[in-house]
Parts: C-alpha cells; sequence; structure tokens
C-alpha cells in the first residue's frame, strides 16, 4: 500500500532515537518515495544533529512547553489531507492519550492507518488501525525487525550503524591521539541506572594503575555538569558535545565504558570496543547488536554467579522486564583489566 508520508512519534531519548533511525532506515531501503518525519518532545537540536546524514530524515519537534514546539503542534495537522503510515512508537508504559488523539487525526485521508502497540487501554480498538505487541523478551533491534515485517516491508539492513561526519580537529585539541584513552560515561537519565561517585572514583583510579598510561574522558549531559567537574583533576571532562565531536572522540578510543544509557548506544552503533555495565538496567534494550561490546549485568534473584552472556541472560531473567541489579565492583574491575590490555 502506497503512503505520501511516513509519521514516527518517539519520546526524544538518544538511544530510542537512534532505533528509530534503524527502524526508519529499513523503511528508505524498501520505499525511498515516502517521505520519513520522527516527531520529538525534546532534544530536538542534539537528535537534528544525529541525524543529519540522513536527509530523507525530518525532525519535528512537538511540544507544549515553548513556542516552537507549539508551532510544530499545529504543524502536523497539514498531514491530515495525504495518506500516511503513522506509529506511535512501543513503550513498556501507557503512552499519552493527547498523542494517540493527535495521531488518529492525522490518520483521517483515505487509505491512511495508525499503528500502535498495546498498552492495556480499552480507547485503543476506536483509535488503531492495527494494534502490535511490545515483546520485550528480544532485543530492540530484532523486535524492531519483527516490525518492519509485519507492515509489509523487508529487513535490508540487519545490524545497527550511524552515519556521521568525523570532526578533524578534535583530537588535536584536546591532546590526544587514537587508541590512547578511555571514554567513560558514568551516570544515566536516573540515579538507580548510574554509578555513584564512589564507583566512579574507584573505577578511575583503577584504570590510572594500567600501564601505559591511559587518558579518562568522563562524559555526560548538562544535567551531569555538576558531579562530573568534581574529577576535573582526574580526567578530561566533555559535557554534552556535539555530535561529530563525540563520534569521533568514541570511534577513536581504546574503549568505551558506559552505563545503560544512550552513549552507549551511540557507541554501539559505532561498533566500538565497549564495556556495557546495565545497573538496574532493561534486558532487551542491552546493546547486543554490537559485537565489540561486552555486557555486564546481575538478574535479580540468579545464583548462578553468571555477569555475562546473552544466552544466560535470556534464560534466567523470566518474564521480568526491569530484572536486573548492580554489578559487583570486583567484577567489573576484572573485565576492565582484560579489555584494556
Amino acid at each position: 500500500m502506497k503512503y505520501k508520508n511516513l509519521i514516527y512519534f518517539q519520546n526524544g531519548s538518544i538511544g530510542d532515537f537512534l532505533m528509530t533511525i534503524f527502524f526508519l532506515e529499513n523503511i528508505h531501503l524498501n520505499d525511498d518515495s515516502i517521505v520519513l518525519n520522527v516527531i520529538v518532545p525534546k532534544n530536538f537540536k542534539f537528535l537534528s544533529q544525529i541525524a543529519k546524514e540522513y536527509s530523507y530524515l525530518k525532525i519535528i519537534l512537538a511540544n507544549r512547553k515553548s513556542a516552537k514546539g507549539l508551532l510544530g503542534i499545529l504543524s502536523l495537522f497539514r498531514f491530515v489531507f495525504s495518506k500516511n503510515l503513522i506509529i506511535t512508537a512501543p513503550t513498556p508504559g501507557k503512552l499519552s492519550l493527547s498523542i494517540k488523539i493527535i495521531a488518529k487525526k492525522m490518520a483521517f485521508f483515505r487509505g491512511s492507518r495508525l499503528i500502535g502497540f498495546e498498552d492495556g487501554q480499552k480507547i485503543n480498538k476506536l483509535i488503531y488501525s492495527k494494534l502490535l505487541k511490545y515483546n520485550t523478551k528480544i532485543i530492540y533491534p530484532d523486535f524492531l525487525k519483527t516490525v518492519i515485517r509485519e507492515l509489509g516491508f523487508e529487513v535490508k539492513k540487519e545490524i545497527p550503524r550511524l552515519k556521521y561526519n568525523k570532526d578533524e580537529n578534535v583530537l588535536a585539541e584536546l591532546g590526544l591521539e587514537k587508541g590512547t584513552y578511555i571514554i567513560f560515561n558514568p551516570l544515566a537519565a536516573t540515579q538507580g541506572r548510574s554509578f555513584n561517585q564512589e564507583e566512579i572514583i574507584e573505577i578511575i583510579d583503577f584504570i590510572k594503575t594500567f600501564p601505559p598510561k591511559i587518558k579518562i574522558i568522563l562524559t555526560g549531559g548538562k544535567t551531569d555538569k555538576e558531579i562530573l567537574n568534581t574529577f576535573a583533576d582526574k580526567a578530561i571532562i566533555l559535557i554534552n558535545p556535539d555530535i561529530t565531536r563525540l563520534c569521533t572522540l568514541l570511534d577513536n578510543s581504546k574503549l568505551f565504558i558506559g552505563v545503560d544509557t544512550g552513549t552507549s548506544h551511540l557507541a554501539s552503533f559505532l561498533q566500538v570496543k565497549s564495556l556495557v555495565i546495565a545497573i538496574n538496567g532493561t534486558p532487551n534494550w542491552l546493546p547486543y547488536y554490537n559485537s565489540k561490546a561486552t555486557i555486564l549485568y546481575t538478574i535479580d534473584g540468579c545464583q548462578h554467579g553468571i555477569y555475562e552472556g546473552r544466552e544466560h541472560l535470556e534464560s534466567c531473567r523470566g518474564d521480568i522486564l526491569r530484572c536486573l541489579d548492580n554489578v559487583p565492583m570486583i567484577v567489573i574491575e576484572k573485565y576492565l583489566k582484560a579489555l584494556s590490555i
């Protein structure tokens, strides 16, 4: 069925947006005549930087918190008079009713379809053309492949990747050389998925014992600035770097260390050698699509004492979505030493 537009409602987080690019790139490879639009409520500038090399993607900011966001909401109604495929992204919680109503209005034109995911709300049957089930038992890129097929498209690209323009000057500006530094992103969007300050110090000091001497870059967003600046005497601090600088630094690093957050997915989209620690993370979001990633986790209640491996994770996690606990520091240090050699 031929559509003029595909409109994808996304939550504005970095990891989710990267997965959206992977999803929409597959759609584009099936039919490059469909105009692909991503609706985001936040992080418009940074997400637009990520999508810069994908000229066929149009990013629209839509929220009630800013004049630009309100104009973005109003601009959506231009889609009412065209044949659209509208998708509201899967979420483990309940999607806002206001988003569903806006999406429904955009599916007004004859032949348009609105695709969503079960979230337990009875009104869904009146709103959506088709409801799918969000399968949290498989890793997210594999789940997206099932959605691509369900929509009648072929999976043209199997492994997530990211295109970007290199920053030719950033290494020289920071006094760095390729393979001589480690990037460490210790903080996630929530405190429960982050390292605390004592753990950050312990990891930094442990890295500094390795021969030869390795420089450390600490990265984070604006809300992390106060905490990360307390380590300015131990590491290079990069707060909210632009995408070209961050990707170039990741690509040239010896190792990336990160918790379950957007920057870890960015490193994995670039296939950077990584140590990802899933502190209270969500199993289906772990970057097993990166062949160079070592992923550490602790399954709540599991007595096996195994801290890595997709097969073990999938066999012992059960049906609980958020089943992970804190990874012991001794385990992190063991893997960190092995990966840093």
